[in-house]
């Protein structure tokens, strides 16, 4: 299974704002191939899919960008995802 995380900021202020790249870029991925719904988990929101016929989450952490670190461990975790197989998009 494959990991991408976008990083962003919660908040209207940064909506479309550069600070928030990684959150539309996962948007992006999600809308082209046809992901599920968004569902709040791991300190974020989560959807799965795939891509090219392997399993993929994309996650984006509610937190700061600071803290990010640990929405993604959770999901890691959980999943049991190596490190190779996290993609992040800040």
């Amino acid at each position: 299974m494959y990991l991408f995380v976008g990083l962003g900021n919660p908040g209207s202020q940064y909506l479309l704002t550069r600070h928030n790249f990684g959150f539309m870029a996962v948007d992006t991925l999600r809308q082209h191939y046809n992901f599920s719904d968004y569902k709040e988990k791991f300190r974020g929101v989560v959807s799965q899919g795939e891509i090219n016929d392997k399993a993929c989450l994309l996650l984006k952490p509610a937190t700061y960008m600071n803290l990010s670190g640990q929405s993604v461990q959770s999901v890691m975790s959980f999943y049991k995802i190596t490190i190779e197989n996290v993609y992040v998009f800040h």
